[in-house]
Formats: C-alpha cells, sequence, structure tokens
C-alpha cells in the first residue's frame, strides 16, 4: 500500500478524509512522514494521494474532528475516522492523533 523508504517505520494508521470528509482514504503517520492514500470517494474533486514530511509541518492543531496543519502550501485537513463514528468519538480520535504527530515531530527535532 504505501512504499516507505529507509529507515522509516510506521507510528499510527487510521481512516480519515483528506480535504473533506468525502474523500475518503488510510492515513499512516511514520517517524518521517504522515501518508494519506485514497481508498473511497464520492468526492470528484479530491486528491488521490498525498505524502508530507514531518519536517515541514507547521503550525498543527485539532478543530473539532479534523487535523489541521500547514505544510508550507497551505492548510491541510484529515478528518479522522469515519462520519457517523466522528459524531462519537471523532474530538478524540482527532486530540489522539494530534498528539501522535506532536510526538513524532518532537522525536525528528530532537534527532535533527
Amino acid at each position: 500500500m504505501h512504499g516507505l523508504k529507509d529507515g522509516e517505520r510506521v507510528l499510527r494508521e487510521g481512516r480519515a478524509g483528506y480535504q473533506t470528509n468525502f474523500n475518503r482514504g488510510h492515513l499512516v503517520l511514520t517517524n518521517k512522514r504522515l501518508i494519506w492514500e485514497q481508498s473511497l470517494s464520492i468526492d470528484p474533486f479530491g486528491g488521490r494521494e498525498f505524502s508530507v514530511e514531518l519536517s515541514d509541518i507547521r503550525h498543527c492543531e485539532n478543530q473539532g474532528d479534523a487535523i489541521v496543519f500547514d505544510a508550507g502550501d497551505g492548510e491541510v485537513f484529515f478528518f479522522v475516522d469515519w462520519l457517523p463514528l466522528s459524531l462519537i468519538n471523532g474530538n478524540r480520535r482527532a486530540k489522539e492523533w494530534l498528539r501522535a504527530i506532536e510526538d513524532a515531530l518532537a522525536l525528528g527535532t530532537a534527532a535533527g
């Protein structure tokens, strides 16, 4: 599914929407990148894949059930978990993802 680079390891995986809740896919956090690959979409304008180096991520936060960050090209939104589940536990999942991303960013900064 996602080709990992040398020295890259998966820290967290889950389902997420990229930019909208309707462009669904698989989100992977590694020790070096955040990777999203489309698996299901009813958004005709949605992207099919997205990858960003953790070192490029700036200003990461959660807004409701979305993780929002800037990687230099404007804001990127990931809506973690499926929409029906996000009504119940989305905000908690977003906070868990945010914490994992922040931990990975801190480890990258410490290693670099």
